[in-house]
């Protein structure tokens, strides 16, 4: 039990300190791309690259309906986590850091736009409780995502602003071995040097670390949750969805930094329309084309009492309905009042009702 709790912290450390060399790596690549496009596009499949590996990983080494409860948990759970926490978190830091009257900028056409291509992803998906995982959804789900891409280029390209007006600084100091410790790779490798190749380099040096971290963390939820007799879809749930979205977060955090509201809040629900449609619609299209399509009908054992009675006990069905329930909630929040104090608590808790509804099924 405890090494398997080290390797998690060690996995979750790991993702955490590597996303933030990955960031710098996107944001000088895309240093031209308008704001309100790079958040959903190049911040979103960037930081949500490990909840596309959990959820292969889970498929693909359990092979059944477990494997595929998993990944969908961690998704599902990465959903809420992502629209509720990540904005109310990048929001805090700039309320604590600044003072009250720091103000956390919101388009609303933006919420608008986000939140419709999200509710619809979600409400794709649910096509599986009439027919079951097939080649068929899966390709719907990633033809679906690239759509959302084509629409958000065509609006918001007309955004874009040079390199001179932007106030980031593409660095990476420090001395060799801290930098070791807190994995930062243009300093380890390319002595701090930030330049498009070193860029590119690191990101595929990213991607292989942050791989391997979320190798180690599916192994390790498995192991707690057996340990905790837990079923692996709470597990999964709860250690594995927060897990991948610590990159998601800390993009986010940093986009709000640096006065990006618009990307700082469109990150979170770009990451989770591609969780959705590629996270689950990727490996799931490879899965059914090897094997064969999966019935949803999910033989999860349940840790309430509310699925007695209702929705014959289908725990997908009722994850479906109260994730599409809260990101409609929180969406009307965002439009209607915008980032506040007092939306912020309302929306915290919200996502607190959202886990204990599901967990009370």
């Amino acid at each position: 039990m405890i090494f398997s709790i080290l390797i998690l912290i060690f996995s979750v450390y790991t993702i955490q300190k590597c996303s933030k060399s990955f960031d710098i790596a996107a944001n000088y690549l895309t240093r031209n791309i308008g704001e309100g496009l790079k958040g959903p596009t190049i911040n979103a499949i960037a930081s949500s690259f490990p909840e596309l590996l959990i959820s292969s990983m889970f498929l693909f080494y359990f092979k059944d309906v477990v494997g595929f409860s998993a990944g969908y948990a961690t998704i599902i759970g990465s959903s809420a986590f992502n629209i509720a926490l990540i904005p109310v978190i990048s929001f805090m830091y700039l309320y604590v850091k600044n003072g009250k009257d720091q103000i956390f900028h919101i388009d609303k056409i933006i919420v608008k736009q986000d939140s419709l291509f999200l509710l619809a992803s979600v409400s794709i998906l649910s096509l599986a409780l009439f027919t079951g995982i097939n080649i068929y959804l899966a390709l719907l789900l990633i033809v679906f995502y690239l759509l959302y891409i084509f629409y958000i280029i065509k609006k918001r390209s007309q955004n874009k602003v040079q390199d001179e007006n932007n106030n980031i600084k593409y660095i990476e100091s420090g001395n060799f071995f801290p930098s070791l410790f807190n994995v930062k790779l243009f300093r380890m490798f390319f002595g701090g040097k930030v330049n498009r190749i070193t860029s590119i380099l690191v990101i595929f040096i990213s991607i292989f670390i942050i791989g391997l971290s979320c190798y180690l963390l599916v192994h390790a939820t498995d192991k707690i949750s057996n340990i905790l007799g837990v079923n692996l879809f709470f597990g999964a749930f709860i250690i594995a969805a927060i897990a991948s979205s610590i990159p998601d977060t800390i993009f986010s955090i940093q986009d709000a930094k640096n006065e990006k509201f618009i990307d700082s809040f469109s990150n979170a629900y770009g990451s989770n329309i591609f969780d959705i449609c590629i996270g689950l619609g990727l490996p799931l299209l490879i899965y059914t084309i090897i094997y064969a399509p999966i019935d949803i009908d999910m033989p999860i054992q349940r840790r309430g009492w509310l699925g007695n009675y209702i929705l014959e006990g289908n725990l997908f069905a009722w994850s479906l309905l109260i994730l599409f329930i809260f990101t409609s909630l929180v969406s009307l929040i965002y439009y209607k009042i915008g980032l506040k104090l007092k939306s912020a608590l309302l929306i915290l808790f919200l996502y607190i009702l959202f886990i204990f509804a599901l967990l009370i099924f």
